[in-house]
């Protein structure tokens, strides 16, 4: 029996972005797509069971949260990360993006400014800018073939007032982990300057061998007063179109005013095709985790190895965590838009551009390696032969 990750399933017409999508994004349907941070995997098989047997009782009418569904996310935070979290911390949304959304509106007044750490997430500037906060940049800079915080700068902000921070941990797409000392540092500030720290942690259980992702609320119990953290379970388990994220929130003030805020909006139910599915992620899909990471890591190093032969001018720094490669493509001499056509009309890829992670991404591209390794082949012939024509 071979790797189940080796497995392609056929994801057109099923309604996904990533598949589906590509005419209206790209202008083509006949493109490979490595864009969408979703995986071209089927989820651990409980998750599947689950699922269908929740469906096949055929009536799907209102259902409250079960006890059991905290008990798992606990459960899996403690064994996972060594985080001992009140259950009273406890929310959930439906999305880590929708849950840094009701932070910032909850949190911050229209008009204040927000630091965050490009290249970045694309969302992490749309939640500030739709909603009337001021983004503040503090670039990630590259040093010794990682990107690293510039804490300097970063103390600058601080000092003149910005009490709110978007911290992007593990980082997309630059694919850092950071260090308990990177940590700590930024912890030092926080403390000095009374900074609120939303963490993004969503991508927190796809870390390679070698690094280990910790939690910044879990760093010290005043950290934990002023950190807000969303993870979930649907990167892990490749479940994000079932829209469940958890909020970790110890500071009883900060959950309460995002919780009334959610109450206003009339937000916050979870479908409980999502319950039932992270649930059984979360109490038995370890060992699918594990397996995928190693899968996953592999096809990095595939990727690095293949375009050093084919493609030198493209550099990647070898990623500590998801499942996302950052491209440097700026030996190639492109102006970016003609990067972007040069994937799309020459190579049939469909990549996101680095423009959209913020003007630090210009020269660059997100590749998504979350996918079987023949059609990562599959990338790499295309890109060869589109360096020839060029």
């Amino acid at each position: 029996m071979g790797c189940p990750f080796d497995q392609v399933v056929e994801r057109r017409s099923t309604g996904c972005v990533k598949w589906d999508g590509l005419l209206e994004s790209f202008g083509r349907e006949d493109l490979l797509p490595m864009w969408v941070a979703d995986m071209d995997f089927r989820p651990p098989e409980a998750v599947v069971q689950a699922v269908t047997q929740r469906a096949q009782h055929g009536i799907y009418g209102y259902e409250k949260r079960p006890a059991s569904f905290d008990e798992a996310v606990l459960g899996w935070l403690q064994s996972r990360h060594g985080w001992d979290v009140d259950p009273a911390w406890l929310i959930h949304t439906p999305g880590v993006v929708a849950g840094l959304t009701f932070a910032v509106l909850a949190l911050t007044e229209p008009g204040e400014r927000v630091v965050i750490q490009p290249p970045v997430y694309p969302p992490f500037f749309a939640i500030l800018r739709s909603n009337g906060r001021e983004v503040v940049e503090n670039p990630l800079v590259e040093s010794g073939g990682r990107y690293v915080m510039n804490f300097e700068e970063l103390e600058e902000f601080f000092r003149s007032g910005v009490k709110t921070m978007m911290l992007c941990s593990p980082h997309n797409p630059v694919g850092r982990v950071w260090t308990k000392e990177e940590l700590e540092t930024l912890a030092e500030l926080v403390l000095k300057y009374d900074v609120t720290v939303l963490s993004d942690e969503i991508w927190s259980d796809l870390v390679f061998a070698g690094s280990k992702h910790i939690p910044f609320a879990t760093l010290a119990p005043e950290i934990a007063q002023r950190t807000v953290t969303f993870n979930a379970p649907s990167k892990t388990f490749n479940i994000a179109g079932l829209y469940v994220s958890n909020g970790i929130i110890p500071n009883p003030q900060l959950r309460a005013k995002i919780c009334q805020l959610m109450e206003r909006l009339s937000v916050g139910a979870i479908g409980f095709f999502a319950l039932v599915a992270a649930e059984a992620a979360y109490r038995s899909g370890a060992p699918w985790l594990d397996s995928l990471l190693t899968y996953l890591e592999e096809n990095g190093n595939y990727v690095r190895q293949e375009l050093g032969r084919i493609a030198p001018q493209i550099k990647i720094n070898k990623p500590e965590g998801t499942y996302v490669l950052w491209l440097d493509c700026r030996e190639l001499g492109l102006p970016y838009e003609e990067l972007n056509q040069f994937f799309v009309q020459h190579a049939g890829l469909a990549l996101n551009e680095g423009s959209a992670f913020g003007s630090a991404g210009l020269g660059f591209q997100r590749m998504n390696i979350g996918c079987p390794r023949s059609l990562i082949g599959e990338a790499l012939r295309r890109i060869e032969h589109a360096l020839s024509a060029l």
